[in-house]
């Protein structure tokens, strides 16, 4: 209903009543955003919170500080980070879905321990991603990045410390991939790389690095040097090949070669 004057009847009502409509539809307005932005703030905080716990709990598994089988309890785990359970959970569900951890419906989140088969499932994989990154980075190799992997060989040959072995290992291959100008390759590729680092670092406990892998080191870039793709691929298929091996005969499983000798060195591809 609208007054002589053309103000609205209901405007006269709430200006009678002390209560302007303008402003208290302005302080709803207000407060109903202020609710959305401390939500989107609690969400944010919580997917930052679920990563960082994520990332705690990768490297720990990574390391052997949590070894395949290891039962992952939500509030041993909460209470442990001084988080609740929800970022806790939701760590979990991105650590499964990067193969490290398997939910159990009865057990609840366990450090995955991989069967022969996964293993050689992984290194199969990998065989085949891995001579796809080598062959495309080739043509995109220059002298500055040839340097790069030359020292990174060398490092590799002068350090006697097994873990530090795995860390320039995993630098070599990865930054070699990355020539091959493919991020969603490589991205693929280092996810299973990530997924067999547990077994790797527990198969490394004690051993020396291997002279052995350092030459296919070599042969792998030599080939690149020379570009030979073919060659370059047959030595990455061998290299990953000869790790797998060594893999299953840690974990107890029956390769073509005698297990019943003494430790080997380290070889991880």
């Amino acid at each position: 209903m609208r007054c002589r004057d053309g103000a609205d009847a209901s405007d006269i009502v709430y200006e009678a009543r002390g209560r302007p409509r303008g402003p208290r539809r302005g302080a709803r307005e207000r407060a109903g955003k202020g609710t959305r932005v401390a939500r989107r703030q609690e969400l944010l905080d919580r997917d930052t919170t679920a990563k960082v716990v994520a990332e705690r709990l990768r490297d720990e598994i990574q390391d052997g500080t949590l070894p395949p089988g290891t039962r992952l309890r939500q509030n041993e785990v909460a209470r442990r980070f001084g988080v609740s359970t929800t970022p806790v959970r939701e760590a979990f569900a991105q650590l499964q879905a990067e193969g490290l951890v398997k939910i159990d419906p009865h057990r609840g989140a366990v450090v995955f321990h991989p069967t022969t088969e996964d293993l050689r499932e992984f290194y199969e994989i990998r065989e085949v991603l891995e001579s796809l990154a080598i062959v495309r980075a080739i043509p995109h190799l220059r002298p500055e990045a040839v340097r790069e992997l030359r020292s990174l060989i060398d490092r590799m040959r002068r350090t006697e410390d097994a873990r530090r072995w795995l860390k320039l290992n995993d630098d070599f291959h990865l930054r070699l991939y990355a020539f091959a100008k493919m991020p969603r390759l490589v991205s693929l590729i280092e996810n299973l790389r990530d997924a067999s680092t547990p077994y790797i670092h527990m198969f490394v406990a004690g051993r020396p690095p291997s002279e052995r892998a350092d030459e296919e080191h070599q042969e792998i870039l030599d080939a690149c040097i020379r570009g030979d793709a073919e060659a370059a691929e047959r030595a990455i298929r061998e290299h990953l090949s000869s790790a797998a091996n060594d893999l299953v005969r840690f974990l107890g499983g029956t390769p073509e070669e005698d297990s019943a000798e003494e430790p080997r060195a380290t070889r991880a591809g």
